[in-house]
């Protein structure tokens, strides 16, 4: 009990130990360790020498809130302006900070604070003078990310239509400072634009990113290597800074962001609940408005907004903001085609004629194509938005053969021509049927490439089946015929048909019956 700390002290200082001194006064072991060690350091070793000592004098040494003159008589103060420039680096520590400060003063002879007076007179200290308390997060160290769950309806002009809001939301966990902002979606390029601007807000970037394990921003969740959108990384890059998925079903993780995202839910959502939105521009007025009375409001305890905080104690480490804003470029898959291209949102891009059959990546910004294998760029073009169209280099044709590079419908046509007439009626149908002429090239290609697999004999009796049984003829169906060998019994079913005819004139009975109509 509190009420026995002078009792438990003069008993120690009579002669009795400190474990029957705790014991016989209900005092803790490590409480009357610290009274003891304390009136070593005050050079007490007698009871008498306790006359003018009370009960509450104790009392504040064991809370670490003695603060007495006569207590900090010979005590060397820390230098906590250093103390709090060195909380700001990372890896650093109160506790590694107090170390020093002992070593420093047992070199020199001096008297030094225990650790509990130690952190006690640190909190004095940023009360105050300073805005925030670097005992967990280091300013400009990170910023933590996510989507509000709660949406905000509005009216939108582009399709006449109520639609629904997304919140992003950020904050800097030193200084509590909060970005907002609401978005159409939640798709990879608003989460993306929603950090730029983000940053831009901050004049900076965070050294770390933190965000939830959402599909736009972590492919596969894992505490050690965790699969990141390419985008998203690409963007992370960019800036300079490195993006730390939180851990799954772990909220404490990003416990700031999480309060930040309460606490902006009920201004946004509850304060802006009974107005009407005619645009989405109004309503991202609307939002800012509120996000700039939160930063610019105290702190709850404190007489420093959260703007101030920031200014003064984590905007001088954030990392340098780029001159440019990052371009939003998506990644994706495809698979070389036998015509040397590959096929990006329905248009046709060359690709060197070595990389046949390979799955390449795809990076498209907005101006330009990049075509990636194996993280080495093998062809650049600028970017077409053209259904069906083909860009092609001649560079990238095997040599001698420049595909669909320098080829027309004519050409196919005259082709087939050599081949017989029933393939050459076969391309031309392929050719008319299709919406734009060069989709029907790799069609052509195929059906006059089966000569070189079988004879041109075979494929032009296959053509001629073909036109007996549909005007749409389609390349598998002609592969079908020459699989399951149907024109060559065509074929030899016409042989048949051609021997018989050479035997002679043969007379139907027809004939004989109109002989015996005239006997009559």
């Amino acid at each position: 009990m509190s009420s026995n700390y002078l009792k438990s002290l003069q008993a120690v200082l009579s002669g009795v130990s400190q474990r029957q001194a705790a014991t016989k006064n209900g005092v803790s072991r490590n409480t009357v360790a610290l009274l003891a060690k304390y009136a070593q350091d005050k050079g007490w070793q007698v009871p008498e020498d306790l006359a003018d000592v009370t009960e509450q004098d104790l009392k504040l040494v064991v809370q670490g809130n003695y603060s007495s003159s006569s207590d900090d008589q010979g005590y060397a103060m820390p230098d906590y302006e250093a103390v709090h420039a060195e909380l700001a680096k990372a890896h650093v520590t109160l506790k590694l900070l107090w170390q020093e400060y002992v070593e420093e003063h047992v070199a020199s002879g001096e008297r030094y604070y225990m650790e509990t007076q130690f952190r006690h007179y640190y909190h004095d200290f940023v009360q105050k003078k300073k805005a925030t308390i670097r005992l967990v997060h280091k300013p400009g160290m990170a910023m933590q990310v996510d989507w509000a769950g709660t949406k905000i309806g509005y009216y939108d002009e582009e399709t006449a239509t109520m639609s629904e809001a997304s919140l992003f939301v950020s904050v800097l966990p030193c200084s509590q400072l909060m970005y907002a902002e609401v978005f159409r979606d939640e798709k990879l390029p608003s989460w993306i634009m929603a950090h730029v601007h983000a940053f831009q807000y901050l004049g900076g970037v965070p050294k770390t990113l933190v965000p939830d394990n959402l599909k736009t921003g972590v492919h596969k969740p894992n505490f050690y290597e965790p699969s990141l959108n390419r985008s998203y990384e690409e963007m992370a890059n960019f800036y300079g800074t490195v993006i730390l998925p939180s851990r799954t079903y772990k909220p404490q993780d990003k416990a700031a962001v999480e309060n930040s995202v309460k606490i902006t839910s009920n201004q946004v959502f509850g304060g802006l609940r009974n107005r009407k939105f005619s645009s989405f521009t109004e309503l991202h007025e609307a939002v800012f408005d509120v996000l700039e009375k939160i930063n610019n409001r105290p702190l709850t305890g404190k007489s420093v907004s959260r703007w101030t905080a920031f200014k003064d104690e984590e905007k001088d480490y954030l990392l340098t903001l780029p001159h440019e804003s990052f371009e939003l470029s998506l990644w994706s898959q495809a698979k070389v085609q036998p015509n040397c291209h590959i096929v990006y949102q329905s248009h046709y891009y060359s690709v060197p004629f070595q990389y046949l059959g390979e799955t390449v990546d795809i990076r498209a910004p907005l101006r330009t194509i990049e075509i990636f294998y194996h993280q080495q760029r093998i062809a650049s073009h600028r970017r077409s938005f053209g259904k069906q169209e083909y860009t092609t280099l001649a560079e990238h044709m095997p040599p001698g053969k420049l595909f669909f590079a320098d080829w027309d419908s004519d050409r196919f046509v005259n082709w087939a021509a050599k081949i017989g007439p029933c393939c050459k009626k076969v391309v031309q149908l392929v050719l008319d049927r299709a919406v734009i002429e060069q989709q029907a090239y790799r069609t052509c290609f195929g059906i006059l490439g089966l000569s070189d697999k079988h004879s041109s004999q075979r494929v032009e009796h296959a053509c001629q089946l073909l036109l007996q049984r549909t005007r749409a003829p389609r390349l598998q169906h002609l592969k079908q015929i020459l699989a399951q060998q149907e024109d060559l019994q065509m074929a030899d079913a016409t042989k048949e048909q051609t021997s018989s005819d050479k035997r002679g004139f043969r007379r139907g009975a027809h004939y004989f019956a109109d002989d015996r109509r005239m006997e009559k």
